[in-house]
């Protein structure tokens, strides 16, 4: 990762057997010792870990590779000819190298969401880890952008209209308090427009005629 050994040393010293509390106003749990632990602990086909924990599990291929970004890991796997071996064993590899280095995987968290444009669409066989079997979800909000199984951004589009006339709703109160049209810009581009326009590389040719009626009708 680049960080060098004395800033390494001076953090593992000061994780390395810290007792830990929380207090609200009054009130003050006991003290317990400091755990390994992942702060995101969940997957999304699969979604686990902030990357400071897991930057040292790397691996790309054809078909397969892990994916990070901040507190997110993505593990995405191209199928092909129903070949899944790949994809499975590098999950069972992700969860084998996360219990060797202390990371508790919550596994009631994760989800796993197939892209399949076949017809008929067959079942696949279901993701085990540890015992529990991975809920495959039709939908799934990853690093502020709403995936469908199917690609065509319905989901997303939905969620940025809902988003961009509750937005607009204060942009209009403002308007009617005869607020300079200069101070409505800046809240036009901070608030309404930074929300609507986010990732919009990703998904700006696919919903762009309704996004723009939304945008026209505040």
């Amino acid at each position: 990762m680049g960080v060098g050994s004395h800033l390494v040393a001076w953090i593992t010293d000061y994780l390395t057997g810290r007792p830990q509390y929380v207090r609200l106003g009054d009130c003050r749990s006991r003290h317990c010792g400091q755990q390994h632990r992942s702060t995101a602990g969940e997957l999304c086909s699969l979604r686990s870990c902030s990357p400071l924990y897991t930057s040292d599990f790397q691996y790309k291929s054809e078909f397969c590779h892990v994916q990070k970004f901040a507190d997110d890991t993505a593990i995405v796997g191209c199928i092909r000819s129903g070949q899944e071996d790949e994809y499975r064993e590098l999950i069972k590899d992700f969860v084998t190298w996360c219990d060797l280095n202390h990371l508790l995987l919550n596994t009631t968290k994760t989800r796993e969401m197939v892209v399949d444009f076949r017809r008929p669409r067959p079942h696949p066989e279901p993701v085990i880890i540890k015992g529990d079997c991975v809920e495959v979800v039709h939908t799934y909000k990853y690093l502020g952008v709403q995936l469908d199984d199917k690609l065509d951004w319905t989901a997303n589009t939905d969620a940025l209209c809902r988003k961009g006339q509750s937005r607009l709703y204060f942009l209009r109160r403002l308007a009617s308090f005869n607020i300079c049209k200069k101070l409505l810009q800046i809240f036009y581009q901070s608030v309404v427009a930074s929300a609507l326009l986010y990732a919009v590389v990703c998904w700006g040719a696919a919903s762009r005629r309704r996004t723009q009626r939304a945008w026209t009708n505040w």
